[in-house]
């Protein structure tokens, strides 16, 4: 296994890296692949990014945790944070990126012009990018699942109740409800509903397939957390449950508060033909849903340690 975890984590940190040498490029002031940044501002171009390259230069990070020996002795939630929303943000990449070439390839579906103002990039950096994307969230999963079952090998299955478990029930339950309102209102839109929506004409086989992926986050996260929480199936590993919760919950934080900030500046623009006021309410209940179970998932972490020191006979 260590050497599936180091394989797996090196092609992660060079998937990383090519983003990262990228974006360098472009805050340097570089237009490799960049034909016109259109209403941006050369300074609004490097920050913009600085920032998304700044979280890839996390995500190597944390990929070498995940393959150093030292990286064993980090904190727990060190690692934890960052790879649970990581993984949740580019799990729908390595579904979605494949995909879309399909649809396009079958003639199934076309993609949109970009909006009017956006920059204007060469067709071959969407493919570096989304394809970094890719061989990154499979990559870093992988190397990241096989850091946690080499950490937690002396627990096996479910580790017992900890302190925290009377109010990690209520705080799930809550979480879990939200959560799977919020699938079901993607899930009825994949089938023709309106609720929340300003038409349904233009909802393609793309946006369908997005809305599918969405509700499957949500679900994994309402589904493995409560397996987590109540303890159901306690002969079955503790990796299943919680790689469904790492992928649902990450994706559920990430989209949820980095759209945040649009919505609280006041600005009108909405998600894929989604209301104003539908499109603000679920953002928000995203961010709440995906908040609990995220904080509650790490509490059995933090636990789930404090079990594996105590099997091993550390004080």
């Amino acid at each position: 296994m260590q050497r599936g975890r180091t394989v797996a984590g090196w092609t992660a940190v060079g998937a990383a890296g090519v983003y990262v040498a990228l974006k360098g490029s472009w805050v340097a002031g570089g237009t490799f692949g960049v034909t016109d940044l259109g209403n941006l501002t050369r300074g609004e171009w490097a920050v913009d990014n600085l920032v998304t390259g700044g979280l890839a230069v996390a995500g190597i990070g944390v990929a070498l945790a995940a393959i150093r020996p030292r990286g064993m002795r980090v904190p727990v939630w060190a690692v934890a944070v960052p790879m649970w929303v990581g993984a949740g943000l580019l799990a729908p990449f390595v579904v979605l990126r494949p995909a879309a070439g399909a649809l396009k390839a079958a003639g199934w579906w076309e993609p949109p012009p970009p909006p009017v103002g956006d920059p204007t990039l060469r067709p071959w950096t969407f493919v570096v990018v989304y394809g970094s994307f890719v061989v990154l969230g499979v990559a870093s999963a992988i190397a990241l699942l096989l850091h946690a079952r080499d950490r937690f090998r002396p627990v096996v299955g479910q580790s017992p109740r900890g302190v925290t478990h009377a109010a990690q029930v209520p705080l799930a339950s809550v979480a879990a409800v939200i959560a799977a309102g919020l699938a079901v209102l993607r899930l009825s839109w994949v089938f023709g509903g309106t609720a929340g929506l300003r038409s349904v004409a233009g909802r393609d086989a793309w946006l369908r397939l997005q809305d599918t992926v969405t509700a499957a986050q949500f679900l994994c996260a309402a589904i493995g957390l409560l397996v987590m929480v109540h303890r159901w199936g306690p002969r079955r590993r503790f990796a299943v449950p919680l790689v469904a919760t790492w992928l649902g919950a990450g994706g559920m934080v990430a989209g949820g508060f980095l759209s945040m900030p649009t919505i609280l500046a006041g600005q009108r623009w909405t998600a894929h033909g989604q209301t104003s006021a539908g499109y603000a309410t679920a953002t928000f209940l995203t961010c709440v849903a995906g908040a609990l179970i995220s904080v509650v998932a790490l509490f059995l972490l933090v636990e789930r340690a404090g079990s594996t020191k105590a099997s091993r006979g550390v004080a």
